[in-house]
């Protein structure tokens, strides 16, 4: 197997990432025109603010925390050559879960749906990560 397949699954993870940024974007400017929001709101995120642009920055912020890790495993798969089938369905699927678990944000949010795919993109990066440290025993 070629090692760089496992590089392929953290593009569709930046493009969205990438998204939810402009999402944000759009949103904050959003809220600034409505004057929802004040632009000294920005300056430590304090006071009051709409739901919505609360949400887009949430999800925003979501992509410094678990993706994190996505991205450091792939690398470290393919830095140490150490990639397997079983890790380009792991990665796969945590793109999958992760556009879900996007999508659920983007639109309703509604939180039972959204922490399904969360803990499913929880389970597969955990299961990612105990594979490549279970492979240098």
């Amino acid at each position: 197997m070629k090692d760089i397949q496992i590089i392929y699954p953290i593009l569709p993870i930046v493009a969205l990432h990438l998204f939810a940024h402009i999402h944000l974007i759009v949103n904050a400017y959003r809220a600034i025109k409505s004057r929802e929001v004040k632009y000294r709101y920005f300056r430590v995120y304090e006071g009051d603010a709409p739901d919505y642009l609360k949400a887009a920055r949430d999800h925003y912020k979501n992509f410094t925390e678990q993706p994190i890790l996505f991205y450091l495993l792939c690398v470290l798969l393919f830095v140490t050559e150490s990639v397997i089938t079983l890790d380009i369905y792991l990665a796969w699927g945590y793109v999958l879960f992760k556009t879900i678990h996007s999508f659920i944000r983007f639109t309703s949010n509604y939180l039972p749906y959204r922490s399904k795919a969360f803990f499913v993109c929880y389970f597969i990066l955990s299961a990612g990560w105990i594979r490549f440290v279970i492979s240098f025993f």
